[in-house]
Order: C-alpha cells, then sequence, then structure tokens
C-alpha cells in the first residue's frame, strides 16, 4: 500500500457555476486533496520535512489557485487545482475531490478524479 498524506475538506472560495449569477458572489466549497508520500521511511527516520510533503504548502496552492479565476465547472476546478499540485511538488498524481452545496434537498454534489504527471517526452535525433 502507498502511503498517503490525505487534506480533508480545505475550505476553497471562488466563483464558480453555471449561470452568471451563480458566480457572481464566491461560494464556500471544500476540497480534498491526496497525495503520496515521497519516502515515508526516510521522512520517519530523519523527522525531517524536506524528505516528504508540505501539506501546508500543497493546501495554500490548492487555496490560491482556487481564487485565481471563475470557472463554470467543478470538473475546470479539479483539473485546475491537480495541474497546479504537480507543477509544483514531485507527486507522481494527486486524487481531488470537490463539493459543492448547490443543489437543494442534497447534502453536496461532489467530483472524484485521479489525476497522473503527464509522462515527458522523449526527443527523437
Amino acid at each position: 500500500m502507498t502511503p498517503t498524506i490525505s487534506i480533508v475538506d480545505l475550505q476553497l472560495l471562488c466563483h464558480i457555476g453555471v449561470p452568471a449569477t451563480e458566480r457572481a458572489q464566491p461560494q464556500k466549497l471544500l476540497c480534498t486533496a491526496i497525495v503520496p508520500v515521497p519516502n515515508l521511511k526516510k521522512a520517519a527516520q530523519t523527522d525531517n520535512l524536506t524528505h516528504t510533503l508540505n501539506y501546508f504548502n500543497l493546501s495554500q496552492l490548492l487555496r490560491r489557485t482556487a481564487q485565481a479565476k471563475e470557472r463554470k465547472l467543478i470538473e475546470t476546478l479539479a483539473a485546475d487545482l491537480a495541474h497546479a499540485a504537480l507543477q509544483q511538488f514531485p507527486i507522481p498524481w494527486i486524487e481531488i475531490e470537490i463539493k459543492k452545496f448547490i443543489l437543494p434537498k442534497t447534502r453536496h454534489v461532489s467530483l472524484q478524479a485521479r489525476f497522473l504527471r503527464p509522462k515527458s517526452k522523449s526527443h527523437r535525433r
């Protein structure tokens, strides 16, 4: 089993929704992010943050990315969050869940997806 770090139900504020009226005011969404621990054994042995993932920095990146622009779809938001995390951190994948509180008589609507780091292209001569 791959060891992971989970940030569960991180509050995000963002302008999101298909109708412009829904995007007019920021909405509170919850985001769960799950990422693999780069080197659990070394982190545990050394007690050094450089051998693991700085989840505070990841949480701040997710918040900044969510607030950076307006979006219509939670699918777009999840992809943007994942892209930012994969660019910033040396992780092979990230799982994102977005919870949106918009439908009446429901607890929430959610999207769950795993995003993989793109494989680098080999250069031919």
